[in-house]
């Protein structure tokens, strides 16, 4: 589980890059920081793909990992 945990952490780092930089460049058109988005959850896969053989696990750390950056930057667009 330990190794599960690891991968979902090096996820969550991806994501606070994608972040900053999101927030770096607030100028920039939708359509860009929409591709940025498929880029950064691209390279998310192909690490967690490289790093776990079950599928299942796979899609599991995805969604998690995915849905808590959602989460975050919907509580931060909020407040």
């Amino acid at each position: 589980m330990l190794r599960h945990g690891g991968v979902l952490f090096i996820q969550l780092c991806i994501w606070f890059a994608f972040f900053l930089i999101i927030h770096q460049s607030g100028h920039d058109h939708l359509s860009y920081k929409v591709m940025l988005f498929f880029v950064f959850l691209y390279l998310i896969c192909t690490l967690t793909v490289r790093l776990i053989s079950k599928n299942k696990v796979i899609l599991i750390l995805m969604i998690l990992s995915t849905t808590l950056y959602l989460i975050t930057e919907l509580v931060l667009v909020i407040s």
